[in-house]
């Protein structure tokens, strides 16, 4: 989940956004947050901005191998298959942990992927490593784990 789509949330996004939030300790926690964070090619993540997740073609000739997609006149991103359940359960555990409202054809969309696109052995494995460090699981993904 973009810092936008949570920052907006906190009262310091209004009074300059990343950079005056960086000294509110409530951004920091859920801009640290483990569950949050994933690996990315730089220049599809720079892209795709705060651009909303979407389903919106079936030709992906812009990032090569990567068989994503992004529309910059509608400002919605196609991710690829392999992504979109991690995806989905990281905007979930977002919207659930830290109260983050999602669009209705958002959060449809987030349940139908995490419906769609089950944990594999990775995000399970990574999903219990950062309940060690982090002190807390996503239960969107330990709900779907089989250990």
């Amino acid at each position: 989940m973009s810092a936008k789509n949570f920052g907006r949330h906190l009262t310091c996004w209004q009074g300059g956004r990343r950079k005056v939030c960086k000294k509110d300790a409530t951004f920091n926690q859920i801009e640290g947050d483990m569950h949050n964070l994933q690996p990315a090619i730089g220049e599809v993540n720079g892209d795709r901005s705060n651009y909303r997740y979407s389903l919106f073609t079936k030709e992906f000739n812009q990032y090569r191998q990567f068989k994503s997609a992004m529309d910059f006149k509608a400002h919605v991103f196609q991710p690829r298959n392999e992504n979109r359940g991690m995806i989905a359960r990281a905007y979930l555990y977002m919207s659930d942990k830290y109260k983050i409202n999602l669009s209705n054809q958002e959060k449809k969309l987030m349940m139908a992927w995490n419906t769609m696109y089950a944990p594999e052995n990775f995000e399970c494995k990574r999903n219990a490593h950062i309940a060690k460090v982090q002190d807390n699981d996503n239960k969107f993904v330990t709900g779907r784990c089989t250990q």
